[in-house]
């Protein structure tokens, strides 16, 4: 079972490689032909009745991981200063208004086609009113850089922003001046953790001199995230 699970990892890292390089040509993102070939592979096996091992524990942690490395990729060719402010205010409009209009419309359409509450509608159409990063970010790396830099603010704050919206209404059994109350205090304090770990992983970065130091920052980075999601934060807003 591990030279097969070895084997399997393998294969597909080395075809997630070739589309990659296939894709700066072909112009379809590899994020596209990647889950065509999950698509395709998974009508293979329940035809052939092959027997493939659940890997449903594993799917949140390579998950969680591979949504920071693909908001951290796209952010390192970022430059924020005052000149962007103006693309970052329409990515913030842009991602804020498709999420709250989108979410709401649908929550509002499903709770009158079904007998399914308005708050259970909208929880499970926030995810489906979301601009995922994970698809955008690589899918616009062939855009002018303007475009570009536009795709990854708006797909990034829509992450945060969907993630932030789906928590507050899963979360809440009711919407009253309390749930908001405590909404906005998690956000301060989400906004000081991440101002006080921003500055740490900054000083670390500054100070570490031995050859190996990005895995001890991703690594506090993914542990601050880890802890952020336990007690219920936005996580993504301090990646």
């Amino acid at each position: 079972m591990t030279v097969a699970i070895i084997i399997t990892l393998c294969i597909l890292l080395l075809l997630a490689y070739v589309f990659d390089l296939t894709s700066k040509k072909t112009k379809v993102p590899s994020v596209v032909l990647l889950l065509l070939l999950g698509w395709s592979l998974q009508q293979v096996t329940a035809l052939f009745e092959i027997h493939v091992t659940d890997l449903t524990p594993v799917l949140p942690i390579l998950g969680t991981v591979g949504l920071i490395l693909i908001v951290l990729e796209g952010s390192f060719k970022l430059e924020l200063n005052r000149s962007k402010m103006a693309t970052l205010s329409k990515a913030l409009i842009g991602a804020g208004l498709s999420i709250l209009a989108l979410g709401v419309s649908l929550a509002y359409v499903f709770s009158l086609a079904g007998p399914y509450p308005f708050k259970d509608s909208l929880t499970n159409v926030i995810p489906l009113c979301v601009i995922s990063s994970a698809i955008a970010i690589p899918s616009a790396q062939h855009l002018a850089a303007k475009d570009r830099e536009f795709v990854i603010y708006e797909s990034s704050i829509s992450d945060i922003l969907g993630v932030v919206l789906f928590n507050f209404v899963a979360l809440n059994e009711v919407f009253n001046g309390l749930s908001f109350l405590t909404f906005g205090f998690q956000l301060i304090v989400m906004a000081i953790v991440s101002f006080i770990a921003t500055l740490g992983l900054a000083y670390l970065l500054s100070r570490i001199r031995a050859h190996v130091k990005f895995v001890p920052i991703l690594l506090i980075m993914m542990l601050v995230y880890a802890l952020c999601k336990l007690y219920h934060l936005p996580a993504l807003f301090f990646i």
